[in-house]
């Protein structure tokens, strides 16, 4: 019953994220970048309080220091091999008729692999307690807002029909779902493979903090805005944990 529960739940808060972040971006066909710079920053605020204080310390209790790092290690190269993918795919994409539509449909398969991993963050939190799963998922469907943002707006600004561009950005979020019933199948076996699922999925969030959320709020918007945006998150993150 748990395995199924934390499945819907990683199927909503995939499609609900990111097209959540698709609708808005119907409303911000030009988005501000000093908002896109601060939800970028809050975002990671929040996922690396959660790491810090809930997905590493669990990790760790159920699995130990030795299957954490190597969880972690595994996660990071998950999430290299996304990109290498990705951005494979990119070059090959050189003369494009409608360069913001494709770019657009690009987008929205990296954002879907990265879904993967971050539904299997959901699932192995399940697995352990529900409480774990929460916060997790909540933190998810938060920074899949601005992926579906990401998404959308090159294919807005290709013509691309409002309907479809909602469509696409919920079809990305499905994979969160299946990410969360492989980690919850992987999660029900025993403490040490739930601990390593957490480390895994710490790995791929640490990564996606340090390697494109950061980066990314700042390029977008060269003040502190960003800044102030990752420092509240942090601190949101750390009563979102006591709370729930």
């Amino acid at each position: 019953m748990e395995i199924y529960l934390a499945t819907l739940i990683g199927f909503l808060i995939g499609i609900i994220g990111t097209g959540l972040g698709g609708t808005l971006t119907i409303f911000l066909v030009n988005p501000n970048n000093k908002f896109l710079s601060m939800l970028l920053g809050l975002t990671a605020g929040l996922m690396l309080s959660i790491i810090t204080f809930d997905l590493m310390p669990e990790a760790i209790t159920l699995g130990g220091l030795t299957i954490v790092i190597i969880g972690i290690i595994f996660g990071i190269m998950l999430v290299l091999l996304i990109e290498d993918i990705f951005y494979k795919a990119n070059k090959k994409c050189k003369n494009m008729k409608e360069g913001f539509l494709k770019t657009g449909l690009l987008m929205g398969i990296g954002i879907a692999l990265h879904n993967l991993p971050e539904g299997l963050a959901i699932g192995s939190g399940f697995m352990f307690t529900s409480d774990i799963g929460i916060k997790v998922g909540i933190i998810i469907a938060l920074h899949n807002i601005p992926e579906g943002m990401a998404m959308a707006t090159p294919l807005r600004m290709s013509g691309f029909r409002k309907l479809k561009v909602i469509f696409l950005t919920l079809l990305a979020g499905i994979p969160t779902g299946i990410g969360a019933f492989l980690g919850a199948v992987l999660g029900n076996i025993s403490d040490i493979f739930i601990g390593l699922c957490l480390a895994i999925a710490a790995g791929t969030m640490l990564y996606i903090i340090c390697g494109e959320l950061i980066p990314n709020s700042k390029n977008i918007h060269k003040g502190r805005i960003s800044t102030l945006g990752l420092s509240t998150g942090f601190i949101l993150g750390l009563i979102l944990i006591e709370c729930l």
